[in-house]
């Protein structure tokens, strides 16, 4: 991990402070974003507002009792009188409407909020504005019960807002968490991107080291070819024949071994084409797939890939038997082992080949084994190149992570208000 150590030295400041900033390990970030935005703030600021509805609620229902039993004065016009009369009753039962959706949700959690605060808005309007048309006579001749019930209206609406403002605030939170969980997401892609890489880069520099003893070992073979005689030669060759052909074995073991995962939905679309429930593009493919994955390697089977994973809802698979039949495609597709399976086997088959060849015309070794010799050579320089680009690209991808984790520890730090170190290596 000697990568992740030169990262986090560029993350380090000049000079070291007084006290050291607390470190969070990479993989404890999310965990501790959800104990810096857990509810109970929220929720006990929600519950404070949803009490006090509670009792305006009571007191509109009050109100609405007062308003029902007050009686008009006696110097009241008929007419005033008739038409207050019954706007009264209307008013009363729209309000008591709104009395009983008052009743806050059990939960008070964000989502419950939300949703009965919209609710409750929309019903809020609708309320008022029915009662402006119809409380006109009932204020003229009640005027002190309907300005009492205007000023439960008025509380109401403050408390809705007062609510409005709290879930705007927990949605601030949440994007400062959010931003930053995604930050923490990319860091951790980074670092996966860039441990592949330096795997790759590895794996290169262990087969050119291999591919450069191989060609001293093929020049030595050439001389000492003139010096041994046909017995040696002839038991050389065996010996090799037979680590290579057991190497051979173990790759297509790994093959098969590969393609195992998926032999359910192969199995199932293979019945399903044949029963014309769905068309397979790439019919051969899978029977191969699901009998010879070597033969079928010979050819490109990502297009039957690309469908079966296209078709695997079709299939009918347990949702965890598909769930894993997609990421095991996706593992074949990305990182694309059975092509590295497919190139080792294809190269192991050729040298058994000029071996098997060899022992057969026992004859021209020392032509035989400058061509083997030649053939090494040639692929040095390609993955020389190969694995400079690989470098330089690693090289991007670690300034990359570098600001990565730039952004990840000043939203961390803002959060957190205060300085916080990242520890991308835990």
């Amino acid at each position: 991990m000697k990568w992740l150590k030169k990262i986090f030295s560029r993350e380090k400041a000049s000079s070291a402070p007084s006290e050291p900033p607390p470190k969070l390990a990479l993989s404890r970030v999310e965990e501790w974003l959800a104990d810096r935005f857990a509810e109970p703030g929220f929720e006990d600021g929600a519950r404070t507002l949803y009490a006090s509805i509670e009792r305006l609620a009571r007191k509109l229902e009050g109100d609405l009792s007062a308003l029902e039993a007050a009686e008009p004065g006696e110097d009241a016009p008929p007419r005033l009188l008739k038409a207050g009369t019954a706007t009264r009753e209307t008013v009363v039962r729209q309000m008591r409407v709104l009395v009983e959706k008052l009743a806050p949700p059990r939960r008070a959690d964000q989502a419950s909020a939300e949703e009965y605060h919209s609710a409750i808005l929309k019903l809020l309007q609708n309320t008022v504005q029915k009662f402006g048309r119809a409380q006109r006579y009932t204020a003229a001749l009640f005027p002190g019960e309907v300005e009492a019930i205007k000023s439960d209206l008025g509380s109401i609406s403050r408390l809705l807002s007062d609510l409005s403002d709290l879930l705007q605030e927990r949605e601030a939170g949440l994007g400062a968490y959010r931003g930053a969980a995604s930050a923490a997401s990319r860091v951790r892609e980074r670092r996966g991107q860039i441990e592949a890489l330096t795997a790759e880069i590895s794996d290169g520099e262990a087969l050119l080291a291999l591919l450069r003893d191989q060609e001293t070992g093929h020049q030595k073979e050439i001389e000492a070819w003139a010096r041994s005689d046909e017995g040696m030669r002839m038991r050389e060759e065996k010996r090799s024949l037979e680590e290579k052909m057991r190497e051979r074995d173990q790759v297509e073991m790994s093959m098969r071994d590969l393609v195992a995962p998926l032999a359910k939905a192969l199995n199932r679309a293979v019945k399903q084409d044949e029963s014309d429930r769905i068309a397979l593009q790439h019919r051969e493919v899978f029977d191969l797939l699901s009998g010879s994955p070597t033969r079928a390697l010979e050819g490109d089977v990502s297009g039957a890939l690309f469908e079966l994973r296209s078709k695997v809802d079709l299939l009918g698979l347990r949702e965890k038997i598909r769930e894993r039949v997609i990421e095991h495609i996706d593992h074949l597709q990305e990182d694309r082992p059975l092509q590295l399976l497919k190139a080792r086997h294809a190269a192991l088959t050729a040298e058994i080949e000029l071996l098997e060849e060899s022992l057969s015309k026992r004859g021209s070794e020392t032509g035989r084994l400058r061509d083997e010799r030649d053939q090494v050579r040639q692929k040095i320089p390609a993955l020389e190149a190969g694995l400079e680009e690989r470098r330089r690209s690693l090289a991007l991808l670690e300034d990359r992570l570098s600001g990565d984790l730039s952004d990840l520890k000043a939203r961390l730090e803002e959060i957190a208000d205060g300085p916080i170190e990242v520890d991308p290596s835990l």
